[in-house]
């Protein structure tokens, strides 16, 4: 069967599958060619830091080399202990250079542990020659001169005035001892040979002079003396003789020994650091190759591909172009109301011919599917235009509900819960703008007796009269007028100070008094009321709007306690109240 008999969906997963699998075999190559890359990686990592442990193990030795000359030359311990350091940071570097698990680095680094050690016992023999000769120098050479000294002063007491030629012997010996203490030190300076030489010449002309003396004086404790000096003579040459050894040992050891471990290390750690980067070199080069044929593995791949997905891409293209083109216009032949016949399968494929089967269902169902599209439309258009009606009866509740919560159902006024709400807002705005805010608390005055003589209809009455004046006064918009409970009520004045506040507070006084509401139980035969005024200035130490009410109310307090129909401004300490409105 042909390809264009394939299923459309055997002929797609044909084609990516093909596709798929040239991509999984490169994408391994790759991968394969990626962990070779990494592995010389690694192996270059670890040769890399092999040659740095070899360029530190050659700078440790250059380091052991200088601070053994400083040893020598300065005799200081700290030079000792510092070599002893490095030689423990060498070892430690040999270790890490033996424990890389190559074979011919650890040859290697097993050769300069060899000449290492080597090298440290020859220094610890060093250190042992040189601190005794050390010694030798600071201690026995200096007693044993010390000593001959003193055998020469006691001889030269014992020279009777008479013998000049004693005398002179003496001071030449003398002379002599101090050359051969100078000489000696000199050498030990300089390492001068001809030093030495002069040393012993002055040592045997001592000998001659002592055994002159000899023949000279043949008292028995004068024979004593001179024994004794040219002992001490013989033992002095000794111990310089013996320093002297001791100095041409260790520099044998450190000229000759120590400078040939040093320079057979320092000829290893070359040459491994030389191998080891020509095995890094080496390994430089496997890694271009691998990038390079990685590359063109991947090019060529990717060519491949490429040319697959051209070809598979034309081939589906011309196996479905055809009976799209056929579908098509049998769809615009529908769209017209034409009655058509589907295609058939060899010239659509399986697919394409079931879809031209649906076609005319498509085209009948579509009929019916407009008439119920326009059913709906109707309907929502219906059902939209009663939800706007619920919606705007919805609102108006709502406002209303609101304007019942905040209104006091007798006055029309605000009642104490918003005009609690306003006066927390106002006080926030009166401290954050620096303005002045004013609070008027009323109350009628003898009103239970008013509702006694003439009912609770008529207090009612009353209760509204005097709300109606109060709104009438307050003509600013951002004044508020509330019934605060029974037959009190408050003001809020914003931006109103002590002279705004008394005049607004006895403008209500009157009006209420002009309203001539009768009241036979009031002395003023009508209804008035009394006023309690209190006013926040910026600079007020009044420190809540609770406060600010309150002192209203104490104002409103003192009115009545001074006899009522009046206007009282709050004050600390209480002023004498005003007459009557």
């Amino acid at each position: 069967m042909g390809f264009h008999r394939w299923r459309l969906k055997n002929r797609i997963f044909a084609g990516f599958l093909v596709i798929g699998l040239i991509g999984v075999g490169v994408a391994l190559s790759m991968g394969l060619a990626i962990s070779n890359i990494y592995s010389d990686f690694r192996r270059f990592t670890v040769f890399s830091e092999r040659a740095e442990l070899g360029q530190d193990l050659s700078t440790r030795m250059i380091d052991l080399q200088r601070l053994s000359e400083e040893f020598i030359q300065e005799g200081e311990s700290f030079s000792a202990d510092q070599a002893n350091l490095v030689f423990e940071q060498a070892r430690g570097l040999l270790a890490r250079l033996g424990g890389s698990g190559s074979e011919p680095v650890m040859k290697r680094a097993a050769v300069i542990a060899t000449h290492l050690d080597s090298f440290q016992q020859a220094f610890s023999e060093v250190k042992i020659q040189r601190n005794r000769q050390s010694r030798l120098i600071t201690e026995t050479i200096q007693a044993r001169a010390e000593e001959y000294g003193a055998l020469l002063d006691q001889f030269a007491a014992r020279i009777p005035p008479s013998g000049p030629e004693s005398v002179a012997l003496v001071e030449r010996l003398r002379t002599l001892a101090l050359q051969v203490e100078r000489l000696t030190h000199r050498y030990f300076d300089s390492l001068d040979n001809s030093l030495i030489r002069e040393v012993r010449s002055n040592v045997r002309l001592s000998r001659e002079l002592i055994r002159q003396l000899r023949d000279l004086h043949q008292s028995r404790v004068s024979l004593r003396l001179l024994g004794q000096m040219e002992e001490s003579v013989r033992a002095y040459e000794e111990v310089i003789l013996e320093a002297v050894q001791r100095t041409r040992g260790y520099l044998f050891l450190v000229n000759v020994v120590m400078a040939a471990e040093t320079h057979e290390i320092l000829y290893q750690s070359d040459r491994l650091s030389d191998e080891l980067h020509l095995e890094m070199n080496r390994i430089e080069s496997d890694v271009a190759r691998t990038i390079r044929q990685a590359f063109l593995l991947g090019l060529s791949g990717s060519a491949v591909m490429l040319v697959l997905i051209i070809g598979l891409s034309y081939a589906i293209g011309r196996s479905i172009a055809t009976p799209i083109e056929n579908l098509a216009g049998t769809f615009r032949r529908l769209a017209k109301g034409e009655t058509v016949s589907g295609l058939r399968q060899r010239e659509a494929g399986y697919e394409l011919h079931e879809l031209s089967k649906a076609a005319e269902v498509f085209r009948e169902r579509n009929q019916e599917t407009e008439r119920l599209l326009i059913r709906y439309r109707e309907i929502s258009e219906e059902l939209e235009e009663r939800v706007k009606e619920r919606t705007e009866e919805l609102e108006g509740a709502n406002r209303k509900l609101q304007q019942l919560s905040r209104t006091d159902s007798l006055t029309g006024l605000a009642n104490r819960r918003h005009f609690e709400e306003i006066l927390d807002r106002e006080w926030s705005t009166a401290l954050r703008s620096g303005l002045s805010l004013s609070v008027i608390m009323l109350d009628i005055d003898y009103f239970k007796a008013f509702n006694d003589r003439y009912g609770h209809p008529a207090g009612d009455q009353c209760l509204r009269d005097v709300a109606i004046s109060l709104q009438r006064h307050l003509r600013r918009g951002d004044d508020l007028a509330a019934r605060y409970g029974g037959e009190e009520f408050i003001v809020i004045l914003q931006d109103a100070g002590h002279d705004k506040a008394m005049d607004i507070a006895e403008s209500l006084c009157r009006a209420v008094s002009g309203l001539d509401i009768p009241h036979q139980d009031s002395p003023w035969q009508r209804i008035t009321i009394s006023v309690g005024v209190a006013v926040l200035e910026p600079a007020s130490d009044i420190t809540s709007a609770f406060e600010l009410v309150k002192n209203a109310d104490s104002a409103l307090y003192r009115a009545k306690m001074a006899g009522r129909n009046r206007v009282v401004m709050f004050s600390n300490p209480p002023t004498a109240p005003p007459e009557p409105a």
